[in-house]
């Protein structure tokens, strides 16, 4: 490997745009960590080697004591920007977090994706893709609420139909707290639209009714339930603190499970139970936005944090913050890896040794023997700055 990269670098006759030097590339997706360089040129990783130090390049980083990572990919942030102030810059917090992939879920409805295209995903240095809510937000208080839902599967479905390479499938909160006695029914219409079209849903689970049992009776492979780690009435435990049947049931069958940490989503001592019980998420997610990114948010790295502290792995985490959510994602070849070819999406990261108080929606505090940081975030083959 190192006779090759060197030889790609030297012999090609062409600069470098960024060489990241003496860091432990570490890609889940093909089993690969150790020490190595990476060259970036025209937005895509083409060299890995362990030694391009003859290499000429117009940047180069030290990532020495760290972790050459794929480009982090949160499947679960709010980004678009409307009038009640829901959605964050995405820019900003991914040059301090490492996250080069965001996935808004469902800041939007169908007759705002234009807006979601040409202001927000476009714009963007970053990646970013989207879930639909499965109705726009202005219910005639006049009009059957299900019959208004209902009324919007055509241009729901075919907005997402036409907007394929940045939309991925539909979103949906579940819970009486989000939309009262009708949630059953809008799930319902949902899972219609979805079947129909033939695109994934998310489901946002919070509080009963309708019941576990009834939600992921709903639920089809490659759907995704987020807030998988609440403590709220609608979750996937029991009342004895095990996984639900039914959930495992839905597992089994392909529904995929999602972190959402959120606001109000992820309790330490429900996760500790699913974990114990042997259920991991499928993916890591923050729910970010602007009322939690001073606490109990903040970013990817301190959710990664977390989920360490509950005793996942480092490694285990990077893959359910890298290949796993891209998969889902599937719009582009190579996001989630760092293998030659892949596009340059890059994120450096740290593990630091020390005392870091944590906390989780319900403010309850642990203190980690581990954080991890990020140092550099690199997407398109360039820094991600501020």
């Amino acid at each position: 490997m190192a006779a090759a990269g060197a030889a790609w670098a030297q012999g090609q006759g062409t600069r470098l745009e960024i060489l990241i030097r003496n860091g432990t590339v570490c890609d889940p997706a093909r089993g690969f960590k150790r020490k190595a360089d990476v060259g970036i040129s025209g937005g895509r990783v083409v060299a890995i080697a362990d030694d391009l130090q003859r290499a000429d390049s117009r940047e180069t980083i030290d990532a020495k004591g760290l972790y050459v990572t794929p480009g982090l990919v949160d499947l679960h942030t709010h980004c678009y920007h409307d009038a009640t102030g829901l959605g964050t810059e995405a820019d900003p917090i991914a040059a301090r977090s490492g996250v080069t992939t965001w996935v808004d879920a469902g800041s939007f409805g169908w007759n705002q994706a234009r807006g979601f295209r040409r202001f927000i995903s476009e714009p963007a240095q970053v990646r970013i893709y989207g879930f639909v809510y499965l109705y726009p937000d202005n219910r005639n208080p006049d009009m059957d609420p299900v019959k208004y839902v209902r009324s919007m599967m055509r241009q729901t479905g075919e907005t997402v139909t036409g907007n394929r390479d940045i939309l991925l499938g539909v979103k949906l909160q579940v819970g009486s707290n989000m939309n009262g006695r009708y949630s059953l029914d809008f799930l319902k219409i949902a899972r219609e639209l979805c079947d129909t079209y033939k695109f994934p849903l998310m489901a946002h689970i919070s509080f009963a009714p309708p019941t576990t049992e009834q939600v992921m009776e709903l639920m089809r492979p490659g759907d995704i339930v987020t807030h998988c780690y609440n403590t709220h009435t609608l979750g996937i435990l029991d009342g004895n603190g095990k996984v639900h049947p039914s959930v495992r049931a839905a597992r089994e069958r392909g529904v995929l499970f999602d972190v959402g940490h959120g606001l109000g989503s992820f309790n330490f001592e429900a996760a500790r139970k699913a974990l114990a019980d042997g259920f991991v998420c499928d993916t890591v997610s923050t729910d970010i936005y602007p009322l939690n990114t001073a606490g109990p948010v903040f970013d990817m790295p301190t959710t990664m944090s977390k989920m360490m502290h509950l005793g996942m792995s480092f490694d285990d985490v990077l893959k359910r913050v890298t290949i796993a959510p891209a998969k889902i994602i599937n719009r582009l070849d190579g996001m989630g890896t760092l293998n030659l070819g892949s596009p340059a999406d890059v994120a450096i990261l740290g593990i630091e040794d020390g005392e870091f108080p944590l906390v989780d929606s319900q403010r309850n505090r642990v203190t980690a023997k581990q954080r991890v940081v990020s140092k550099v975030t690199i997407c398109k083959g360039r820094r991600v700055t501020a």
